[in-house]
């Protein structure tokens, strides 16, 4: 019940919106006028009792002023009028007080509560904490000046029960501003290690994605020719794989081409290697657009090429498409004269006909690929 109370009492004020560094200051500021506003009445009566009439008015008036900044806290949300009252009050009043009390001779026992307007300040981002702590050693300073005439104005002294109790109060005021103090620190302390495992983190992510884009880079150079930017040897053989899978269990036909470029040697002898590599890049942009989606080529050799073509239900359609590979791939070619244009030898194997693995369709297609070159070149053969 007790603790209830408590939470209830330090919430004054405290929006659900409030981060948890400005919920933290308020319950800060709050701690002291909730202890010490109640009690500076009892406080401010016994001043009265003893006949320290000018003592008593600064805690009631403390009191009165710090009852106004809660009943604003708590309609407004707006912590500014109460920081800024309580700090000027808590530096202020308690110099004041032990002043007409004798100074620090007599009236120290109450120095202790200024501690807390320097310590509080440490927590505002938006105050200049060297000028609370100029102001407290200013005061600390003038009263140590003023000290004797303080003494010498006295004409009374307190009960030791009652100094002690005043001690008490002050140093409970004083101490919850080291507390909070302390807690806020530590609040920055995870905020900044949370702050910082957030930028490792995402330094982390960084280089993760740089690995991956990297790994993907080098995947990529693993399966494709560098020239062409075709599929390689490699990659044809994987891609067989699920497209005879896919074939058997469709029940249709798969065909694969072998091409040799015919006369290639002739253009790199004659024209150089660079005219070569330019020949090799435009027979692969002239053979994509030949082919469908789900069909594939690749470069397995210096001049050779292989297509996959799936989801065969008609030979024919292979002799067409043969014809075409061969009228592309004979046309002539930029920088290269009309007679010593290239042509192309095609062979050709299917799944499941000509073989029911990957080696065997590509041993066939090659064997026939060889008859073309044999009988003249520049057509197409079907194992």
């Amino acid at each position: 019940m007790f603790r209830k109370t408590v939470e209830r009492l330090l919430s004054i004020g405290v929006d659900s919106s409030d981060s948890p560094a400005l919920k933290i200051k308020k319950s800060t500021l709050l701690i002291v006028p909730l202890i010490i506003a109640p009690l500076a009445v009892i406080w401010g009566s016994s001043y009265i009792y003893f006949e320290h009439y000018i003592s008593a008015f600064i805690p009631l008036t403390y009191s009165l002023v710090s009852i106004f900044n809660l009943l604003h806290l708590h309609k407004t949300k707006n912590i500014f009028l109460l920081q800024k009252m309580q700090m000027l009050l808590v530096l202020f009043l308690p110099f004041i007080l032990m002043w007409s009390l004798g100074g620090f001779a007599l009236g120290s026992f109450v120095f202790i509560w200024a501690f807390y307007a320097p310590i509080a300040s440490l927590m505002d981002e938006d105050s200049n904490s060297l000028y609370w702590f100029y102001s407290f050693f200013f005061l600390v300073a003038l009263s140590i000046l003023l000290d004797s005439s303080f003494i010498q104005e006295h004409t009374g002294c307190l009960p030791f029960w009652a100094i002690e109790l005043f001690y008490f109060l002050n140093i409970t005021a004083g101490l919850s501003g080291v507390y909070f103090l302390i807690q806020h620190f530590i609040s920055e302390k995870n905020k900044n290690a949370d702050s910082l495992l957030k930028k490792e983190h995402q330094k982390l992510l960084e280089k993760t994605q740089e690995l991956n884009i990297l790994n993907e880079k080098l995947h990529d150079l693993a399966v494709h020719d560098s020239l062409t930017g075709l599929a390689n040897r490699y990659l044809l053989r994987k891609t067989l794989i699920k497209m005879l899978a896919l074939a058997k269990r469709q029940e249709k036909l798969v065909g694969l081409f072998f091409l040799d470029l015919d006369g290639f040697k002739n253009i790199n002898d004659k024209y150089g290697h660079a005219a070569g590599d330019a020949v090799l890049k435009a027979v692969g942009e002239r053979l994509k657009p030949l082919l469908r989606e789900e069909d594939f080529i690749a470069r397995i050799g210096g001049d050779e090429f292989a297509i996959a073509i799936t989801n065969i239900t008609d030979k024919e359609f292979v002799n067409h498409i043969s014809q075409r590979m061969i009228s592309e791939i004979s046309q002539d070619y930029e920088n290269i004269k009309s007679e010593d244009s290239i042509s192309v030898s095609i062979g050709i194997s299917f799944f499941p006909d000509d073989g029911i693995d990957i080696d065997t369709l590509i041993n066939n297609a090659d064997e026939a690929m060889y008859k073309v070159k044999q009988s003249g070149k520049n057509n197409f053969k079907v194992y």
